[in-house]
């Protein structure tokens, strides 16, 4: 790409026509931290001065092992759906292979067409915008959403770097080419890179794209911990923590507006094929979601070859 010198080892963007499956990998600490990705509706501003507007911790419990994300700025559902795009363009080009095989870092080349068709960004009559269709104000749109993310400091306790960028851009890329991001190492384990390669989520891109609204998305990505093919049981606090974090609604017309919200989510995770979203009553006797995932695509046609 031109106009881009300062990364080195680059790894172009595949055609999304050749996607197949059309999947994102994910570590689970980006997935799972508490509040990391939120849907900003209804948020009260924060004041001058109190403080990081994003500060978010994931504990591995077995490994006895945290990561933490820091940023300026809370993250929403236009930052995510950039994440996806970029993580499902670097799972397709095989990033984590071009790093384990290299001394340097991998680095993920691409044109702003391709991101906005990975991302599955929405125009306000609610269509998936076509490359085509793609305008200098979505390209400034997908750079904020780059430099949000760059602004996330992720720190691990099992290494003393003393934390790195969730992404990084290449400054001396000219934007009007594309862009050109790499990883951080949580992110490229998923990826294939490091002793965690084989450790990752799976975010089904052709499902997610189908998602119309913030809170569906999020509650999708959320769910990427239920394992494909299995089931597990979720209280309706899990379920709205999972698109608001900690965010509390305190009023009752937030109360009424965020249920509405959870209940169109559910049905559209539920509607998507193979999976299932029911209200049963647990084994507590109070009543719960449980979530069923369908099994990868392209399990079955394996198994009849």
């Amino acid at each position: 790409m031109s106009g881009c010198s300062g990364f080195l080892e680059t790894m172009p963007s595949p055609l999304l026509s050749t996607l197949t499956p059309f999947v994102a990998r994910f570590d689970r600490a980006t997935v799972l931290a508490p509040g990391l990705f939120v849907s900003l509706d209804k948020r009260k501003p924060r004041a001058p001065g109190e403080g990081s507007a994003l500060q978010v911790t994931f504990v591995f419990q077995k490994l006895k092992r945290t990561v933490s994300f820091d940023g300026p700025e809370q993250l929403g559902v236009s930052d995510l759906r950039v994440l996806q795009g970029l993580m499902s363009m670097a799972t397709a080009a095989g990033l984590g292979r071009l790093a384990a095989g290299t001394a340097g870092s991998a680095v993920l080349a691409g044109g702003w067409q391709q991101l906005v068709r990975a991302c599955g960004v929405h125009s306000k009559d609610g269509k998936t915008i076509e490359p085509r269709s793609t305008s200098g104000r979505r390209s400034e749109q997908l750079q904020k959403s780059l430099q949000r993310l760059a602004g996330v400091r992720v720190t691990a306790s099992d290494r003393a770097d003393g934390g790195e960028p969730l992404v990084s851009t290449d400054p001396s890329c000219d934007t009007r080419d594309g862009f050109r991001v790499r990883f951080c190492a949580e992110l490229m384990g998923a990826l294939g890179a490091g002793s965690n390669g084989k450790q990752y989520l799976t975010v089904d891109m052709v499902e997610a794209r189908n998602l119309r609204t913030d809170a569906a998305r999020l509650l999708h990505f959320r769910l990427a911990n239920v394992n494909a093919g299995t089931s597990r049981e979720f209280t309706q606090a899990e379920m709205e923590h999972m698109i608001w974090g900690a965010d509390e609604a305190d009023t009752d017309a937030i109360r009424k507006h965020r249920r509405r919200l959870l209940a169109q989510a559910v049905a559209a995770v539920g509607a998507l094929e193979g999976w299932s979203v029911q209200a049963v009553q647990g084994v507590k006797g109070a009543w719960v979601w449980r979530v069923s995932r369908p099994k990868p695509r392209g399990a079955s046609e394996k198994r009849k070859t």
